[in-house]
């Protein structure tokens, strides 16, 4: 693998590792290790090295050490061909003005200077800011300040190294605190160096969505992403495919809710979905399969936002919903 720009290099070292502070005399870049998170020290030690001449990475806690690529292939999940082409078109800061980025603590709830986009008086004030406007149009057009199961806020930051100018949607626990959150690209243009989505960095992914359920309601819908989850009633989002193990943990709470995944309308088309339905089928999870009439419509958000519904009944995924030998049943007629 050949190397990738030194500067390059340097902003993925300040967005993944902790506290990083550059040691002029060493020339050596110093942070928090996110894989180790130092021994549950995040913050404070800083045993992380990231060595420009020797292009090498190493953490003096857990002892490991990599090329630069291999440690910021790890940390992104990205292709290293993926890498390569993010990195031609980077927007590369000068290395005189990197050293003055602030990395964010692993503790801060949301990303930096968050804006409520669903507290007027918030919105009065910031209401001049491109980010802010463009924001509240995406919202509506995406129905997200009208769905049934909307979260209590939505928010933007307009300062965040990693996450401004992304719609950020907050993940409370069943006590109703906040603990996590995803952002959302709001300008099409964003999606070509940044993912649509992300998460928020070195912490336990989480159930959205559990700080809203109805118990006199049997069933828990459960999606992959938050927004679709907004349009129906005990509507749950897992953030991604996989599952991890803190989540299974919360959905163990409702042990006694009958569960219903519902995937986006592409198990046709796309083999991850087909994976992640023969999955839960195998292990005994009912599954959700749109009718053929929907042939066209990629999710739920799309098919509320085409009929100008705020929410879809709760029956409508219970009647088109399968399990075991039926589900594969199911699931083979698709495909084939």
């Amino acid at each position: 693998m050949s190397n990738l720009p030194k500067e390059y290099i340097i902003q993925k070292f300040y967005q993944f590792a902790g506290s990083v502070k550059y040691i002029k005399g060493t020339n050596t870049y110093r942070g928090s290790c996110p894989g180790c998170r130092e021994g549950k020290s995040w913050g404070k030690k800083t045993r992380l090295n990231y060595l420009p001449e020797k292009n090498l990475i190493h953490c003096f806690n857990c002892n490991k050490s990599w090329t630069a690529t291999n440690w910021i292939l790890e940390q992104t999940g990205v292709t290293y061909s993926d890498l390569v082409e993010e990195s031609k078109d980077f927007d590369m800061l000068p290395v005189n003005d990197i050293n003055t980025i602030k990395s964010r603590p692993v503790s801060d709830v949301l990303p930096e200077d968050s804006i409520n986009l669903f507290d007027p008086q918030q919105v009065k004030y910031y209401f001049k800011e491109k980010v802010v406007i463009d924001a509240l149009l995406l919202i509506k057009q995406r129905r997200l300040d009208t769905a049934i199961n909307k979260p209590r806020a939505l928010y933007v930051s307009i300062n965040d190294y990693i996450h401004k100018n992304r719609l950020i949607i907050p993940f409370y626990d069943y006590r109703g605190k906040l603990i996590y959150y995803q952002s959302r690209t709001i300008y099409k243009a964003d999606e070509i160096n940044r993912p649509k989505y992300m998460c928020k960095l070195n912490d336990d992914k989480s159930v959205f969505g559990i700080d809203m359920i109805d118990p006199q309601l049997d069933y828990l819908f459960i999606f992959e992403g938050p927004i679709d989850s907004m349009f129906v009633k005990n509507g749950l989002a897992m953030a991604g495919i996989s599952i991890s193990d803190f989540q299974e943990t919360q959905l163990d709470r409702y042990c006694l809710y009958k569960k219903v995944w519902v995937l986006d309308n592409e198990i046709k088309e796309n083999p991850d979905v087909r994976k992640q339905a023969n999955r839960l089928l195998e292990h005994g999870e009912r599954v959700f399969f749109w009718p053929q009439k929907y042939k066209g419509i990629k999710d739920i958000n799309d098919l509320c936002v085409l009929t100008k519904k705020n929410g879809i009944n709760p029956e409508f995924f219970v009647k088109n919903s399968y399990e075991s030998s039926e589900g594969l049943l199911e699931l083979a007629k698709i495909v084939n």
